[in-house]
Order: C-alpha cells, then sequence, then structure tokens
C-alpha cells in the first residue's frame, strides 16, 4: 500500500511539472474546449482542472479522490477479512454440529452467538463500503460538473449559446443632418 500512496504522489508531482512546462512552452490558444478539460477530469480526476491552469483546485480534487479510493480499497480488503472470519465461524458451527450427535446446548449457542456477531461484522463492513463507494461515485460527478462549468468560463468567447449585440448604425440625412441609431446582431455558436 505504501508503494501505491508513493506512485501517487510521484504523479501529482510529474503532472503539475508537466502542466507548469506547457504553460511555459505553448501560447495560448484560441480554440479552446470545455470538453477537453472534461475528458481529461473524467481519466483522472483533476487533470482538466490543471490543464485549465487551476493547480491547486486540481491538486485538490486528485488528493481527495485518491484519499477516497484508497479508503474504498482498504474497505475492500477489510470487507475480504471479514468475510472469511464469517465463513469460518460458520464452519466451526457446522462442524462440531455435526461430529457430536448430542452436542452441548451452552456450546451450540456460544458458537451461534459467535457466528451472529460475525454475520454483524460483515454486514457493518459492507455498508461502511457502501458509503464510501456513495461518496466516491458523487465526488466524481461532481468534480465532473464543476470542470463543465469551468470549462465553460475558460472557452471565453468561444462558448456555445446565443450572443445578443445590439449595433448602432448611423444614417446620415443630407438635410438635416439627423442620425439615426439602430440595429440589432442576434447569432447563435454551437460548439462541443
Amino acid at each position: 500500500m505504501r508503494k501505491f500512496v508513493l506512485f501517487w504522489i510521484f504523479l501529482f508531482g510529474f503532472t503539475s511539472l508537466h502542466s507548469q512546462e506547457q504553460m511555459i512552452s505553448s501560447p495560448e490558444s484560441k480554440d479552446r474546449s470545455r470538453w477537453d478539460l472534461v475528458w481529461r477530469s473524467a481519466v483522472l480526476p483533476g487533470w482538466g482542472l490543471l490543464h485549465a491552469k487551476e493547480y491547486r483546485k486540481g491538486r485538490f480534487t486528485m488528493v481527495i479522490t485518491s484519499i477516497l479510493l484508497i479508503s474504498e480499497l482498504k474497505g475492500h480488503q477489510e470487507e475480504v477479512e471479514r468475510k472469511e472470519e464469517f465463513e469460518n465461524s460458520r464452519n466451526l458451527f457446522i462442524v462440531y454440529s455435526n461430529f457430536y450427535s448430542q452436542p452441548d446446548p451452552g456450546l451450540v449457542s456460544l458458537l451461534a452467538n459467535y457466528q451472529h456477531s460475525k454475520q454483524d461484522d460483515l454486514d457493518g463492513v459492507r455498508s461502511r463500503n457502501d458509503l464510501r463507494l456513495a461518496l466516491l461515485g458523487a465526488k466524481y460527478v461532481l468534480q465532473l460538473a464543476y470542470t463543465y462549468w469551468r470549462g465553460i468560463k475558460w472557452e471565453e468567447e468561444n462558448s456555445a449559446g446565443f450572443d445578443l449585440n445590439i449595433r448602432t448604425y448611423s444614417q446620415s440625412d443630407a438635410r438635416d443632418q439627423v442620425k439615426d441609431t439602430f440595429g440589432l446582431d442576434l447569432k447563435y455558436g454551437f460548439y462541443f
């Protein structure tokens, strides 16, 4: 597990350095797309924000996602251990019941209670894992939504939607030099 954490720390540092190098070497382009940020964040949460030069938010997103992912992996490992303990307690109860023709009722109830306590432990771990998975999924969806929203601002003038510009045209009349101002431009840009 320690190697996994060190790998993620190395990846975060490399990604941020790589993003800073790109910022220095590549000029700003006018062909920005919010989907460019979203697909990056879908592959690796936080990568889209790093691409949009939101370094602090991108790193924060990566760290929180990593913490939730590590928690989910530890919870899965704990569930496997609890499931094995429950299987062992059930097998112990079955072996004792089948080995003795007239088992001791006190020992049978003790083994049954032990089996039920292991079942309760397993159910508790499963419910915590469901909560961890729900938090990880909600965090993933929310970071995608935030990246999409941030991408709209990142696109600037290339964004899709209605663009209502009121222009003034001036017409001059030769007789009295009166200028009338009128005009309206309505355009719709549809970019993906």
